[in-house]
């Protein structure tokens, strides 16, 4: 089992990596950039340093004009080194331990190296030029190529160069604390609705499923989504809770009624000593009892089983031809139609396959034509059609009876509902056989609606998908069940 991680601290420890991430790429940067700054300064006064040692070389005023180093009035840094010599390789003058370094002497650009000295770091710049001896002689006085090498300790440059990259370092390790602290109260501070509505929700329980989302919550369009998801889920829930306690009060109250007018003729027949046919008629009353509690619980085991989803996803998908199982459903329901002298007259222009098996689609019939039936007048015809539309079949069923209640509309679906407020058994039926039909239509991804008609008489619509649309020539049947 996985750990749970405070969200929280991620987001914090997130941002602050980024930020060290981008604060060690700056630091990066900067420490770059003022290295290069300083090494220029630097290079700079080496070049004014040699240049002015350059200038300090004078003619001997010997007779072979030779060269000489007049120091007066020039000031080295300490430690600093040089070496001043001319194109013949004389030492005109020096200072420590200079090292030669490979060039082209006809270099008019100063260039720079680094090199060690026991141990010690140093930059050199060598620095070529020509010196004029005389030059207001008859020949123009005479040239001498002089080298200038002069080098100084860097140790100093890297300690500015660390100084100011340390100084930097601490200031942003500063500010990275205080950001991670202003950020933790921030994104608590933030996240507060989401605690205010975990909250909420978590005083949810099996005695109320009331929920209402806070006002914070809803405030914020990341969480309103989930506020919105959870008020609509759960009223759901409720919804749910609500239909499982009264199907399960109703489920009771049905059985219960059975079984008491069961035990009742029981009782009847032991009262007294009763014929032989007088026993025989309590034991075929008391069958028939029986018979419809057992239809009864046949129909509630019917309803739980739809309402379940397939746990075997590798089962292959069950379909039907729907204009047979309404065949079938009619045979079913013609000895009652013959009795109430009531005509179904079918019209089906469609051939086309759904997704229900052929044993749920004969039950959706029969119950629907059941229904119209208990509801209809001696006489009076009921229309079955059967039509496509698009990608979806649809299935009328039209009867010329007094039609439903508007009270009653909103809950002829649930189960063991009855329009008759004393729930009485005159219409037959234990109420179920609605609620088997909606959990039909519902498994195979359907609908089913039912509208009063005018003048007189209900309609019921059923739409489930076309698997296979058979649009071929259209074809109508006529049963008329008189007695």
């Amino acid at each position: 089992m996985n750990r749970p991680f405070s969200m929280t601290r991620r987001l914090i420890l997130t941002v602050l990596t980024l930020e060290l991430l981008a604060a060690a790429a700056l630091i990066g940067t900067v420490a770059i950039h003022e290295r290069q700054l300083r090494l220029n300064a630097f290079d700079t006064a080496l070049t004014g340093t040699a240049q002015t040692l350059f200038g300090a070389v004078q003619d001997a005023d010997d007779i072979s004009d030779n060269l000489l180093m007049d120091m007066r009035g020039i000031h080295l840094t300490k430690n600093s080194v040089f070496r001043v010599e001319d194109e013949k390789g004389n030492i005109l003058g020096t200072a420590g331990i200079v090292p030669s370094f490979s060039e082209e002497r006809a270099s008019i650009d100063p260039t720079f190296h680094n090199a060690q000295i026991k141990g010690q770091g140093y930059r050199f710049v060598v620095l070529h030029g020509i010196r004029i001896i005389d030059p207001g002689t008859a020949n123009g006085g005479t040239e001498y190529r002089v080298t200038v090498t002069y080098g100084m300790p860097t140790k100093h440059l890297w300690h500015e160069v660390l100084e100011a990259t340390r100084f930097l370092a601490i200031a942003t390790i500063l500010l990275l604390s205080i950001t991670a602290v202003v950020l933790a109260w921030m994104v608590r501070k933030s996240l507060s609705p989401v605690y205010e509505l975990a909250h909420e929700a978590g005083r949810i329980n099996l005695n109320s499923c009331r929920f209402d989302p806070p006002a914070s919550a809803k405030e914020i369009t990341e969480l309103r989504p989930l506020a919105n998801a959870l008020e609509a889920a759960l009223s759901r829930l409720q919804d749910s809770f609500q239909q499982q306690r009264r199907l399960t009060h109703d489920a009771a109250h049905e059985l219960k009624t059975d079984l008491a007018i069961v035990k009742s003729s029981m009782q009847l027949l032991r009262m007294r000593k009763r014929s032989q046919e007088e026993y025989d008629h309590g034991l075929i009353q008391t069958l028939d009892d029986l018979t419809r509690l057992e239809t009864t619980i046949q129909k509630m085991l019917t309803l739980a089983r739809l309402e379940q989803p397939s746990s075997n996803t590798n089962d292959k998908p069950t379909s039907c031809i729907f204009w047979k199982s309404i065949e079938a459903a009619a045979q079913q329901v013609q000895p009652f139609a013959e009795i109430k002298e009531i005509n179904i007259s079918t019209e089906l222009y469609t051939k086309a396959e759904v997704p229900v098996d052929s044993r749920d689609a004969i039950l959706l019939c029969s119950n629907l034509l059941m229904n119209a039936l208990q509801h209809s007048p001696e006489g009076s015809v009921i229309r079955v059609t059967l039509t496509s539309e698009g990608p979806w079949m649809k299935l009328f069923v039209q009867d010329e009876g007094e039609g439903i209640h508007s009270d009653d509309l909103p809950h002829i679906f649930e189960p063991f509902y009855r329009g008759d407020p004393s729930r009485s058994r005159k219409s037959g039926g234990s109420g179920l056989g609605l609620s088997i039909c909606k959990a039909i239509c519902d498994r195979a991804g359907g609908s089913i609606q039912i509208l009063n008609r005018l003048p007189q008489g209900a309609s019921v619509t059923v739409s489930l998908p076309a698997l296979i649309q058979d649009e071929g020539p259209s074809f109508s049947a006529s049963l008329t069940t008189h007695s």
